[in-house]
């Protein structure tokens, strides 16, 4: 069991990032559950809901898309495949394992194009 984890723990990333899709997912379903919720109130009063709840079930959650929320995805994707890139790039340099040093140099250029997209959406706000 030892030698298991030991040669397949880098999985443990993969299986938390889907972990965390599944209750992000879950999350944005409960969310327009309790949004509908609050809509069916509204009607049954015989009241006309606000329009920014409305919008909100479109999935906006009434922020533009200028806002800091837009960017926190990018941020999060140059921080993951940074800390990849560097986590397999220093284990493969360490250990000598042309795999490792591989994947190390497959993250490197995902991370570089997420920081030069997040520059430039950055730039194109202001």
């Amino acid at each position: 069991m030892e030698t298991l984890f030991a040669q397949y723990w880098w999985l443990l990333f993969p299986i938390f990032g889907m972990g965390m899709g599944i209750f992000g997912m879950y999350m944005g379903h409960k969310a327009r559950q309790d949004r509908i919720g609050l809509i069916r109130q509204y009607l049954e009063q015989g009241k006309e809901p606000p329009a920014s709840l409305l919008d909100g079930l479109n999935g906006d959650d009434g922020m533009d898309k200028t806002g800091q929320k837009a960017n926190s995805g990018l941020v999060s994707m140059v921080c993951i495949f940074s800390a990849f890139a560097l986590a397999f790039g220093y284990v493969g340099w360490k250990q000598g394992s042309d795999v490792y040093f591989a994947l190390g140099l497959g993250f490197a250029p995902a991370a570089l194009v997420s920081l030069i997209i997040l520059i430039a959406k950055s730039i194109r706000k202001n």
